[in-house]
């Protein structure tokens, strides 16, 4: 099974610990990049390479799977998508995304088919569901664009600064995308 694939004008593949280290922190260094989940962006370089390092680990055990999405042509990139908390009895996962601000719908409609193919079919998984902060607009558009129902909100699921923090849950089945 080939993990690495093309999707349109965007290339995705596994991260590769010595190479990839200063795009995901350019990534995942700005807050409202990352605060939708919610978690602390980082603050400095090092943190990449942990990352990076527990990716592959939670790869290897496959409990988990992120992609670095760069650019076709540029290599460029612009966002990490993953899936973790793989629950291979129940075939379902959780989704998770870390978007530059100037990815938009249109790029994930390109973007994500790909994925979904990928984890319905390669993986024969049947649910993928989405966990993310209450009220983070552009990723509830970006979710309800692709096809992801609103299943509804768990209340003070995390602690996140000092607060209690509402998660919204997002999710599609593979039998969504045939419908």
């Amino acid at each position: 099974m080939n993990w690495n694939f093309s999707a349109g004008n965007f290339s995705l593949r596994l991260p590769v610990t010595d190479q990839d280290g200063d795009a995901l922190y350019e990534l995942m260094s700005v807050q409202a990049q990352v605060d939708h989940l919610p978690r602390q962006a980082m603050t400095v370089p090092a943190q990449a390479l942990d990352e990076l390092r527990r990716m592959a680990m939670r790869f290897e055990t496959r409990e988990a799977a992120f992609w670095l999405v760069e650019g076709m042509y540029d290599k460029q990139l612009v966002a990490r998508i993953g899936i973790q908390k793989i629950n291979w009895m129940q075939l379902a996962a959780q989704l998770q995304w870390e978007l530059y601000s100037a990815i938009e719908l249109p790029e994930l409609q390109e973007i994500f088919p790909a994925v979904a193919n990928f984890i319905f079919d390669e993986l024969n998984l049947h649910r993928l569901e989405m966990r993310l902060r209450e009220g983070s607009e552009k990723h509830e558009a970006l979710l309800k664009g692709l096809g992801f129902t609103f299943e509804g909100i768990l209340p003070a699921q995390v602690e996140y600064e000092g607060d209690s923090v509402n998660m919204a849950v997002w999710s599609l089945l593979s039998s969504d995308r045939r419908a």
